[in-house]
C-alpha cells in the first residue's frame, strides 16, 4: 500500500516540471510566435502616437530588438549599456497589457534650446507584470514618453522614456 501512495509522487513531480516547462518556452518563443502574427511595420512612416504604441507592442510580445528600433540613434546609445542592465524594463521577463496612450501634447523637452522640428509628449499607463524580478513590483504603471522628428521630413523617433515629469 506504501508503494502506491510514493508512486503517485514522482507523477505529480513529472507533471509539475512538465507545466513548468511548457509555460517557460511559451513565455520565452512568444516574440517568435507573435511576431509572425503581429509583424514590425515600416517605422519611418509611422505618426508620432502610432510609433509609441508600436514600441510598446515590441516589448509585449518580447521583442526588445523591434522596440528598440523606436528609439532615436542618441537615446539608444545613451541606452546602451543600460538596456539589459539589471534594474530596467529590458531586463527582466515582462508581460505588458492595457496600454493607453494620451494625446500628444506639444512640450519640449530641451526647452527653447532644442535643435529638433518638433517635439510631443505622451503618457503612457499600462499593466506590467515582471516574472522574477527583484527591482520592479508588477501592476499598473505610467511612463512619459517624448518623441522627436529632427527637421520637418524626418521620421518620428523616442528621445526619451522617463516615469516623472
Amino acid at each position: 500500500m506504501r508503494t502506491g501512495r510514493f508512486l503517485l509522487l514522482p507523477l505529480w513531480l513529472v507533471i509539475a516540471f512538465g507545466a513548468t516547462c511548457v509555460f517557460v518556452g511559451l513565455f520565452t518563443f512568444r516574440g517568435v510566435i507573435l511576431g509572425i502574427f503581429l509583424p514590425m511595420p515600416d517605422i519611418d512612416t509611422l505618426s508620432a502616437r502610432h510609433l509609441v504604441k508600436t514600441y510598446y507592442q515590441r516589448l509585449a510580445i518580447g521583442d526588445t530588438a523591434g522596440a528598440n528600433q523606436c528609439l532615436s540613434d542618441d537615446y539608444r546609445r545613451a541606452l546602451n549599456d543600460t538596456l539589459n542592465a539589471p534594474n530596467t524594463i529590458h531586463s527582466d521577463p515582462l508581460w505588458i497589457s492595457d496600454v493607453n496612450i494620451s494625446k500628444g501634447a506639444h512640450i519640449r523637452m530641451q526647452g527653447i534650446n532644442s535643435t529638433n522640428h518638433d517635439e510631443l509628449q505622451f503618457v503612457v499607463q499600462y499593466n506590467a507584470w515582471h516574472i522574477g524580478s527583484m527591482s520592479y513590483l508588477s501592476g499598473r504603471e505610467l511612463g512619459f514618453v517624448y518623441v522627436a522628428k529632427e527637421t520637418k521630413k524626418s521620421p518620428w523617433r523616442i528621445i526619451s522614456i522617463g516615469c516623472g515629469p
